[in-house]
């Protein structure tokens, strides 16, 4: 049986793994995936990179680590489409732009390292999640048409929540706000917040639409 001092050993261990993933997606967001060293991770926590090994063997391990949230997001929107009766369109586009927009949002540290998302991307998981959830829009013996449509709603839905972010990024970087009005840029302003969605409900729901619209369905 657990002691107390065990489980507060493994509590202060999560939150320091936590931590350690926190600074290492805004020091990519900032440097770039490529141009991030473990040392650098280190020395933003103020710990030893020995220290930082304890929890991580490697830098790959803590991108591994920090895009696990958003392949379980995924993985959930693809079990939409294995409930019976499937899930209507409509849920599943909601449940990927709510993907995307949430967990999704370390993606965009990644942006300007497209080696990096496309290595992740093309990894099994995610590859085979994204597969699935093409082949649950096109619906029951798609046509090659339904399939193309398939794909364009589910770019749709990356293309129009990481342009948006991409795009208040640099408004933000410029001292204005999504809406055009001037105001003083803060340092380090467009980065990721992970306690944020990735853009507004109004944008995700004109997200779904939009998807929709692509798919050619009502939903």
């Amino acid at each position: 049986m657990a002691t107390m001092s065990d489980r507060a050993s493994r509590a202060h261990a999560a939150d320091t793994r936590d931590r350690i993933l926190a600074v290492a997606v805004q020091l990519f967001n900032e440097r770039g995936y490529a141009g991030t060293s473990i040392r650098d991770i280190a020395e933003r926590l103020g710990m030893t990179k020995a220290a930082l090994y304890y929890h991580f063997a490697s830098k790959d391990m803590i991108l591994d680590a920090a895009v696990q949230p958003f392949v379980e997001a995924f993985g959930h929107v693809r079990d939409l489409s294995r409930v019976d009766p499937p899930a209507s369109a409509r849920s599943i586009i909601e449940g990927l732009v709510e993907a995307m927009a949430g967990p999704g949002a370390v993606l965009f540290a990644f942006v300007n390292d497209p080696s990096v998302i496309h290595r992740q991307i093309g990894k099994g998981d995610i590859a085979s999640h994204q597969d699935a959830i093409v082949t649950a829009l096109a619906g029951p013996e798609p046509t090659p048409l339904r399939i193309l449509r398939a794909r364009c709603a589910v770019g749709c839905v990356q293309a129009g929540i990481l342009g948006t972010a991409l795009e208040r990024r640099a408004l933000a970087r410029a001292g204005a706000d999504p809406a055009g009005t001037a105001r003083t840029a803060e340092p380090g302003a467009g980065g990721v917040d992970a306690d944020q969605p990735l853009v507004p409900e109004d944008v995700r729901r004109e997200v779904v639409e939009a998807a929709l619209d692509a798919l050619g369905s009502a939903g």
